[in-house]
């Protein structure tokens, strides 16, 4: 185990990736400004709260020991990650269909994908499970820490990034009703995004990222990109007539920036229980009605 050190300094600024990401701020800003000018003002805010929060998340974290992880090849394992990505985004995977509305043929091929398949990788290649941040040391800690992240999160997350808050203040849900399904909703992308995109991206991703340019902020820059930018096609699926640039800003300005958050997370951690706990109440919050509908509630 080792101390933690200062995640950010000056001559961070002058690093490549951090100029590149830089770069790729402006050119979303402008095109933010180009085409949807009304939103331009959201984005930014959120944006730098965001990075607000990686400022509390070192905070937070700053009694936490970590491991010091040690990678043999770490290039040969870091192929295998993005062949993973490339494997689910791009080829025709056999699809798995119970023909029930909540997508278990789905959740099951994606948990092989992102969970099983990297997972065995790194066993056989003899890595511990406390590499993968697949440990219980320090649990209390790491799940207050996500806790605490979350709860920060909820409000803007509610309000500015999807219809949640104004649909339980509009009363048309009972409390009852809002709890069960938040409990249920937490579950469900527990299970069908939150632990094997956690595992895959900061755990496997990440980690060897950060080995290989020996840098934690070049490391956590590059995977939130891969992480934020990969959410495009999604988008345009999720709202139709979204243009491309549209689709764009909005992967980067929040996907991408809540993958920094995460990533700082991992880093400051090395246990995924913080991580897994932000991002399904994330995602279970900004889905908690369509929820709701399924359960009939």
């Amino acid at each position: 185990m080792m101390n933690q050190e200062k995640f950010f300094r000056k001559e961070d600024l002058k690093k490549p990736i951090v100029l590149f990401f830089i770069a790729v701020y402006i050119f979303a800003l402008v095109l933010v400004l180009l085409n949807e000018p009304k939103n331009a003002l959201t984005y930014m805010g959120l944006s730098v709260g965001l990075l607000f929060l990686c400022w509390l998340v070192i905070d937070l974290t700053k009694k936490i020991k970590v491991q010091d992880i040690e990678i043999k090849r770490p290039g040969l394992e870091l192929i295998f990650g993005l062949l993973i990505l490339i494997i689910w985004d791009y080829l025709p995977l056999p699809k798995i269909d119970f023909g029930d509305k909540w997508n278990i043929g789905f959740i099951i091929k994606k948990t092989i994908i992102f969970l099983g398949l990297p997972f065995l990788f790194l066993k056989f290649r003899k890595n511990s499970l406390a590499s993968m941040g697949l440990t219980s040391k320090d649990w209390k800690k790491n799940l207050r820490v996500g806790f605490i992240i979350f709860l920060v999160l909820a409000i803007p997350n509610a309000f500015f990034v999807g219809n949640t808050g104004s649909e339980i203040l509009s009363g048309k849900y009972s409390s009852p009703q809002v709890g069960i399904g938040l409990f249920l909703s937490f579950i469900y992308f527990f299970l069908m995004a939150g632990f094997s995109e956690e595992f895959l991206f900061r755990a496997f991703i990440q980690t060897r990222i950060s080995y290989l340019l020996r840098s934690s902020v070049s490391g956590v820059l590059i995977t939130s990109l891969i992480f934020g930018l990969g959410h495009i096609r999604g988008i345009m699926q999720w709202y139709p007539g979204i243009t491309v640039a549209e689709a764009f800003c909005r992967a980067f300005f929040l996907q991408t920036f809540i993958g920094i958050m995460l990533g700082v997370l991992w880093e400051r951690t090395r246990n995924l229980i913080p991580c897994v706990f932000v991002h399904s109440g994330v995602d279970g919050l900004n889905n908690l009605f369509s929820i709701i509908t399924k359960l009939g509630l």
